[in-house]
């Protein structure tokens, strides 16, 4: 019976994401007042297009809009409250929400159970027990709130204002910051993204189970330290994986992480053997940081699953193709030589001194042409003993320094072109020596090429990591 109700609950968080009014409280006209820099301002860049309505001891006015004393000084109603003032304050913010008829609330301010005292273990106790009491769900507290930008909400100033297929929750703070914008450095959007903080009221289990029948999401990111519910936990998170892919980073996974997560968040986080069972039990994909996280989103969108793991290798560079050669057999990926048809083909198209037409297929920086690149490519892709393609290219591996953006796109066109026409998945990548002028070259292509419809990474070794993961995925679902 509490499952069934637990379920509906999370099911009925959809009134959060939709919010026609909004007050921040804790906003001042100080330079530094964190509730006016952040939430404010990233409200009035996304042009939230309800009513904002600002809080603070001051009164005053800022950015055009009165602030009020108290939020019951509000005239018209309040959908959604952003907290932003010191933890002792709260429990009587939470009681006239309550009587304000308030239903949501995220509360940004630390100092609760995450402190490990005894006053902020019971200041947590007694926001949950005054918002239980009054029908008000909270985020957090200790914690970043909601990012929705199809609802104009958000936290980040910079964060993209178009929506896309991933959905990510996690109880870290800064790693929400670094996933949405590593991610949307490289093409990837966000249907929402929840900072939650503490968890003491709406926690993991509740956000997952949502994701999971939410119709905007097709993919799960998770970042999570600890659970608060056990059961409940284990039960949605193979409910949610059955229905979409779950990608999942553990926060606290030796005994120093767990120190630190005890004082980040105030979580359990439990023996990293017991969450590497229930992963592998439940069907999620695991992940190890936020840029692994990353590379198998872009996977998950972009690629369709191989018939197998046997990789053609095809680009630039002896030692990168050989170095390239053990990272796939250190993912668990296959590297099979080419028949004699094959590489009498790929000899037709070009050969020269020192170029080895075996797989990996290297071909010099300074002779092959951008067509013959992509002759090579079609005619390994023809071959039945490869069951996707991996075309690397390096941008700092020549006698010339630095590719220009249009040198480098015209050789990322050439192999999109190629890969367009053949029904392998092609996976793309651009290393570099990891210099400034590199990266931002690598990182202006990957932007530019995400709607290509072909996953590019920064390393053989990531791009094989990931395939080999998803591949993994697809194996144990389809058994």
């Amino acid at each position: 019976m509490a499952s069934a109700q637990h379920s509906q609950e999370a099911k009925n968080l959809e009134y959060i994401f939709h919010p026609s009014s909004v007050a921040i409280v804790g906003a001042s006209p100080d330079p530094a007042n964190f509730a006016k820099l952040v939430f404010l301002f990233c409200l009035q860049r996304f042009q939230f297009p309800g009513q904002i309505y600002l809080v603070g001891s001051r009164g005053e006015e800022i950015s055009g809009l009165k602030v009020y004393r108290q939020i019951t000084d509000i005239p018209g109603p309040v959908d959604h409250v952003i907290v932003s003032i010191s933890a002792h304050l709260t429990p009587q913010l939470m009681e006239d929400c309550v009587s304000k008829g308030i239903k949501s609330a995220f509360i940004f301010s630390a100092g609760f159970s995450e402190s490990g005292e005894e006053e902020g273990i019971c200041l947590e106790r007694e926001i949950v027990r005054i918002a239980k009491k009054g029908g008000l769900r909270v985020i957090g507290p200790n914690c970043m709130g909601i990012y929705h930008p199809s609802a104009s909400l958000s936290f980040g100033y910079d964060f993209p204002r178009e929506s896309g297929p991933v959905g990510y929750l996690s109880q870290s703070g800064g790693n929400t910051f670094h996933l949405v914008r590593s991610a949307a450095a490289r093409g990837v959007r966000f249907s929402k993204v929840i900072s939650y903080g503490n968890a003491a009221d709406l926690n993991e289990a509740d956000f997952l189970e949502y994701f999971a029948s939410d119709p905007e999401t097709k993919i799960i990111a998770a970042y999570i330290e600890g659970v608060k519910e056990g059961q409940p936990f284990v039960r949605v998170l193979k409910e949610a994986a059955k229905a979409k892919p779950v990608i999942m980073l553990k926060g606290g996974c030796t005994e120093v992480g767990n120190r630190a997560v005890a004082s980040h968040t105030g979580a359990l986080a439990g023996s990293d053997a017991v969450w590497d069972a229930l992963f592998k039990q439940a069907g999620v994909v695991r992940v190890y940081d936020i840029d692994e996280m990353v590379d198998l989103i872009l996977t998950f969108l972009l690629m369709s699953p191989p018939q197998g793991r046997r990789v053609g290798m095809v680009g630039i560079g002896g030692g990168a193709s050989v170095q390239g050669a053990d990272e796939c057999g250190r993912a668990g990926m296959l590297i099979p030589p080419l028949s004699q048809e094959t590489v009498k083909r790929l000899g037709e198209i070009f050969s020269a001194p020192g170029i080895s037409l075996g797989n990996p297929v290297d071909s010099t920086v300074l002779d092959v042409s951008p067509h013959q690149f992509g002759d090579i490519l079609s005619t390994v892709a023809s071959s039945p003993d490869i069951d996707l393609l991996i075309a690397h290219v390096g941008v700092e591996l020549s006698p010339f320094r630095y590719h220009r953006p249009e040198v480098l796109a015209q050789k990322v066109e050439t192999i999109i072109e190629a890969g367009k026409a053949f029904p392998k998945p092609l996976a793309i990548v651009l290393h570099t020596a990891s210099s400034g002028q590199s990266m931002k070259t690598v990182a202006e292509v990957q932007q530019k090429y995400f709607a290509s419809g072909f996953p590019i990474y920064n390393s053989i070794a990531r791009a094989a990591n990931a395939i080999s993961k998803f591949l993994q995925y697809h194996e144990s679902h389809r058994a």
